[in-house]
């Protein structure tokens, strides 16, 4: 009996291990990237003046990110981005940088690091990732639109990410 119970454990083990390879193995090694994304502001952001008419402020946003094709990269995932807001009214200008963490419903994540510049694409990069998205490798553009929000103080957009992904290895 005990022999028996051994090799059923044994055969539920393999099985695991198997469908993980199996779950890791169906994300193509590169392709396209385009996904559809959502943010909402969690906190109100209160700008703090920095002198010369320029503000500086932290933004944290909740995030959703769905992959348009389907593709497990950013596919079905929730995250938060923590961003840091320069404006400078003199200029008209205002500068964002920042990072974002996904994560799927098997608690895989995704990091992202983005660099909004004045008069520059809105560019952000995967720099990686845990579980089946090791290795992940990302150059996205960023494109986005404000929602007409119904709370006080809560910002809400939706946006795009388009770009190439590649999955590096390693080992």
């Amino acid at each position: 009996m005990a022999l028996f119970r051994g090799l059923v454990t044994l055969s539920s083990l393999s099985l695991a291990l198997m469908a993980d390879r199996a779950q890791a193995q169906s994300i193509p090694p590169e392709g396209p990237l385009s996904v559809t994304y959502t943010a909402t502001q969690t906190l109100p952001a209160k700008p703090m003046s920095i002198g010369g008419r320029r503000e500086f402020v932290v933004l944290n946003n909740a995030m959703t990110a769905t992959n348009d094709t389907g593709n497990p990269v950013l596919n079905n995932m929730v995250g938060r981005c923590q961003l840091t807001r320069l404006t400078d009214a003199s200029a008209n200008s205002v500068e964002l940088h920042g990072f974002c963490t996904y994560v799927d419903n098997e608690g895989d994540q995704i990091f992202e690091q983005c660099d909004f510049l004045p008069g520059a694409p809105n560019n952000c990069k995967l720099t990686g990732g845990t579980g089946k998205f090791e290795g992940l490798e990302a150059s996205v553009v960023i494109t986005s639109m404000p929602l007409k929000g119904n709370y006080d103080n809560i910002t809400q957009s939706i946006g795009h990410k388009k770009g190439t992904y590649k999955i590096v290895k390693t080992q």
